[in-house]
């Protein structure tokens, strides 16, 4: 019999405050959390004709995103670090 795993509560925050940014933004694919002398947003990408570039718009709800889960989970900052967030498509 298979157990269920165990989510940490910083884990389920982080889940839960992407997958919110993701339904609010539906042509976002994924991007990545790199970290230079703080983290940065990098790799944007998104499914829309042509070349079209994230907008301000975007590129701010992202940072709001993290930045809150930052300032809620002592841990974040390492947890977001170096990660890949992407729309899952089933």
């Amino acid at each position: 019999m298979a157990t269920a795993r165990r989510v940490p509560a910083q884990d389920r925050r982080i889940d839960e405050r992407m997958g919110a940014l993701f339904r609010r933004w539906p042509a976002l694919c994924g991007f990545t959390v790199q970290r230079s002398d703080g983290l940065f947003i990098g790799d944007v990408t998104l499914d829309s004709p042509g070349s079209w570039s994230p907008s301000s718009g975007l590129m701010d709800e992202i940072a709001a995103a993290l930045s809150e889960l930052i300032d809620e989970c002592a841990d974040a900052e390492e947890l977001l670090r170096q990660r890949t967030f992407a729309r899952a498509f089933h």
